[in-house]
């Protein structure tokens, strides 16, 4: 069933607000959600909602917390986000990280002591769209999330660990490399659970060590693998180290931005003239067998989101149907 973009956004407004967040926070979380949906990341959009109401009834999540930013060097910041939505300390963090890197021209910052900070990806853009290269790591959970065995592990040791990094394409339009550490985002897992779908072969094992291809066999005490083998797994672990024995215990993860202002380099007019000549090189290569074309990151996202914003976004009768609870407490409908 397609939901019109705006209802989606209001849903998710409307039920954070009767659960006392603030109404910019509030707005920030459902924008944020939206967004992931329309670019069709559906491990971090809407059904995020449900995990939501829960960890902000169990107090895991403060969605009244006052975020505070310090800086702590010349050309580094450190965001405390006191058990809030990560979404709102980076949604905070980013306009004074841009300042600091246009003065300086590389700026750094720490996002510590955040609840889930959703797709990674949407803040390293907002920093391509400033002229800038935008790049964000996190890790550091493996007191408490041990969701990703180490390549020839058979048991989970941290977490997804996700990168994310972004480039501007042209004077609208950004680059983005977004992705876990691991086969599968955990959200991804969510999906197919909710939809009784089978897991592609390569993603998880039981909580005996055994590749399944069922997504419940995860959240039965299974893991997930790292993604291309020990290339995921390498990765992983020095976010990991970087997480937790630099930015300290965190309470889910911790997280790391970098901020280059490019006209340190270039100028955009001679920036765009080579990144034009690139994507368009990208789009004249003859597809594989299989493919319809070749697209550059981001491509896929971007168009999925022109569609979608649209037509509305297409989500399944089974995950429509998860959120019946959530509808029913708070008294507002998503659909009908």
């Amino acid at each position: 069933m397609k939901v019109a973009a705006t209802r989606v956004e209001e849903f998710c407004k409307n039920v954070l607000l009767k659960l006392g967040t603030p109404a910019d926070d509030a707005g920030i979380v459902a924008a944020h959600l939206v967004d992931a949906d329309l670019r069709g990341v559906r491990s971090h959009g809407l059904l995020r909602m449900i995990r939501y109401v829960d960890q902000i009834d169990s107090g895991y999540i403060d969605n009244k917390a006052k975020v505070s930013c310090a800086q702590v060097a010349p050309n580094l910041l450190r965001m405390d986000a006191n058990k809030n939505f990560g979404i709102v300390g980076f949604d905070r963090l980013l306009p004074d990280l841009a300042v600091l890197a246009r003065r300086v021209g590389i700026a750094g910052a720490a996002i510590v002591n955040c609840a889930h900070t959703g797709r990674i990806g949407a803040y390293s853009e907002k920093l391509a769209r400033e002229f800038m290269w935008g790049f964000v790591f996190g890790g550091g959970g493996n007191k408490k999330l041990k969701e990703v065995a180490p390549f020839g592990g058979r048991k989970g040791v941290f977490d997804t660990n996700p990168y994310a990094f972004s480039l501007p394409l042209d004077g609208a339009r950004a680059t983005t490399s977004d992705f876990a550490t691991s086969a599968t985002a955990q959200g991804k897992l969510l999906v197919f659970r909710t939809n009784n779908d089978p897991v592609p072969d390569g993603w998880i094992i039981d909580k005996h060590g055994r590749p399944t291809t069922n997504a419940h066999d995860f959240y039965d005490g299974g893991a997930m693998l790292p993604s291309a083998g020990a290339k995921g797994y390498g990765m992983g672990f020095i976010a990991e180290l970087f997480g937790d024995a630099v930015l300290g215990t965190p309470h889910e993860l911790n997280w790391f931005m970098v901020a280059v202002d490019l006209k340190s380099f270039i100028d955009p007019a001679g920036y765009f003239e080579a990144a034009g000549r690139l994507r368009q090189e990208i789009e004249d290569c003859p597809p594989a067998e299989g493919f319809a074309k070749v697209m550059w990151p981001g491509q896929p996202e971007l168009e999925k989101m022109s569609r979608q914003t649209t037509d509305g976004i297409d989500y399944s009768e089974s995950e429509l149907r998860s959120l019946s609870g959530l509808e029913a407490r708070f008294s507002v409908r998503l659909v009908g």
